[in-house]
């Protein structure tokens, strides 16, 4: 009985373990602090914006990007004949640019660039695209979803995973409601610093989802090889 409540205890300590690492990966890759810059340059532009309605069009996008990424990542990747393993290192080798790039207190050209700023309707669906789409929720944080559910081998994981998003999609919507006092009250200095530390983290996450792609693509380089040779 005593060896039973162990692994039980053991068991929820490791899904712990697990929500924790995936909810601070996710935050990182999201950077709602970084978008703020962006979404004030919105509201210089269009004077009438209505701020609550992008808001809550931006949480929801994001929130239904990430879920659909998690429960669906790995079927579209299995469907298209891509291993866990291979798309680990490449979305290991994204986070680590834009990582690189939150790092140095720039706008990483993988989430969005220049032309595709200016070329954006702000009369319509910009809570969309490009704030959800791909300033929020790109190719990383998509990447890091797909990886991520990898390892979720329970239920309570995957409930974890889904509070843990919803909860990041109600922080989204209030950070950007109050984006003008916060933007006022960090300065341009203080949101460079906070980027910077979220990029140092996802940084550290890109190194080990690398590692950990090529760990698990020895065996079958090795197997490969022992083919080859007979």
């Amino acid at each position: 009985m005593r060896y039973l409540v162990t692994i039980v205890g053991w068991s929820s300590m490791q899904t712990l373990n697990d929500i924790l690492k995936f909810s601070i990966t996710l935050l990182s890759i999201l950077n709602p602090i970084g978008v703020i810059p962006v979404f004030l340059g919105f509201l210089r532009t269009k004077k009438n914006l209505n701020i609550s309605k992008v808001s809550n069009v931006t949480a929801l996008a994001t929130g239904t990007t990430i879920l659909i990424s998690l429960f669906c990542g790995q079927t579209i990747l299995g469907f298209f004949g891509i291993s866990i393993s291979s798309f680990t290192i490449g979305g290991g080798i994204l986070l680590f640019t834009i990582a690189f790039s939150m790092i140095s207190a720039h706008q990483s050209d993988s989430k969005i660039n220049s032309e595709e700023l200016e070329g954006v309707d702000f009369e319509r669906e910009i809570g969309i695209i490009p704030l959800a789409i791909p300033l929020l929720s790109g190719p990383g944080a998509i990447s890091t979803c797909i990886i991520q559910a990898k390892s979720f081998t329970s239920t309570y994981h995957w409930v974890g995973a889904v509070i843990v998003v919803v909860l990041i999609a109600i922080a989204i919507r209030y950070m950007l409601f109050f984006s003008q006092d916060i933007g006022r009250n960090l300065g341009q200095i203080g949101i460079n610093v906070m980027t910077r530390i979220m990029g140092l983290l996802l940084l550290a996450t890109s190194i080990e989802m690398v590692a950990s792609g090529i760990k698990e693509m020895l065996p079958i380089l090795k197997a490969s090889v022992s083919v080859l040779n007979i």
